[in-house]
């Protein structure tokens, strides 16, 4: 009997007893991955999420472009992006909604019922709650942890949390919680699998980019000299490398750099550094180059 391979992590199954299971879409699964995809709760079938919490993580963006040139985005963004159980805004989209724990200083928990819909915010409904310091005088709130193309939300029963997407921390190799940095405060929303929460989100960004921009990626190569971002939010160093880089607008785009300390810088035509630990936002199209535009390239 030829041995079977898993078409997950494309191992070769080993004696009678250490096969891959075939699953009703006629596909292969191994014990290890079967475990894997199990942990994050997500069905046991050949879908892009399974094959994501499954891959090695400098494959995980690659194969969502993969997937995106093989299917049309709106219909990806139909998929796995329905509508939440909760009206929101006009315009504004669902990304993720779960259950998540944060830690607060009991004191500063309002006593008035918060609202539970994310439509009825407003600016005056938002408290931002930070992490407490200390174990003492603490508890945990428990509440929904919401992000859609407009905010990231925490809903609990007494009060709201509301942050920027940039603000967000998406280097942080926490696998429990959702680390957010914004004003010098820390917000620590523990959850299971936060990977996938990640992951979600780069893939709503990069489908939503593949519907405007077609088949230009999230950052596309001019030259062996130049890259050109399209609008989007990147990380310093997993997207970009840190260093010194010319950057150009094109048309009326913009460039705005959110430090590791979370504090936000727009950036104007010319030379600028970036660092590890800082988040590019971009609106429209920017181009960066590693060196300076030569006198005859002009």
């Amino acid at each position: 009997m030829a041995n079977k391979v898993c078409d997950f992590c494309l191992e070769e199954g080993r004696g009678l007893f250490r096969q891959p299971e075939s699953l009703p879409d006629n596909h292969y699964v191994c014990k290890n991955c079967r475990k894997i995809i199990e942990s994050y709760d997500l069905p046991v079938k050949y879908d892009l999420f399974q094959l994501l919490v499954t891959a090695e993580p400098y494959m995980q963006e690659m194969m969502m472009g993969d997937y995106l040139e093989h299917h049309k985005p709106a219909e990806a963004i139909a998929k796995y992006y329905p509508m939440p159980a909760i009206p929101l805004h006009e315009g504004e989209h669902c990304i993720n909604a779960v259950k998540a724990v944060i830690r607060v200083d009991t004191t500063a928990v309002p006593q008035k019922r918060a609202t539970f819909r994310i439509v009825d915010i407003t600016r005056n409904d938002i408290v931002n709650l930070s992490d407490s310091k200390t174990a003492a005088g603490s508890r945990e709130i428990e509440g929904m942890l919401y992000e859609t193309d407009a905010a990231l939300y925490f809903l609990a029963e007494n009060f709201i949390n509301c942050h920027r997407l940039t603000s967000i921390v998406t280097t942080h190799t926490d696998k429990e919680a959702i680390h957010v940095l914004e004003h010098g405060k820390e917000f620590s929303y523990r959850l299971p699998n936060a990977d996938l929460f990640l992951l979600r989100s780069v893939f709503y960004h990069m489908a939503v980019n593949a519907a405007k921009h077609g088949s230009k990626s999230l950052i596309y190569l001019a030259s062996e000299n130049t890259m050109t971002l399209t609008s989007g939010k990147y990380s310093v160093p997993k997207n970009i490398k840190s260093g010194i880089y010319w950057v150009n607008p094109v048309d009326q785009s913009s460039l705005k750099i959110r430090d590791a300390y979370g504090q936000l810088h727009r950036v104007k035509p010319g030379r600028v550094r970036i660092d590890n630990g800082s988040t590019l936002e971009v609106n429209g199209e920017y181009e960066i180059r590693y060196k300076k535009r030569e006198p005859e390239e002009e």
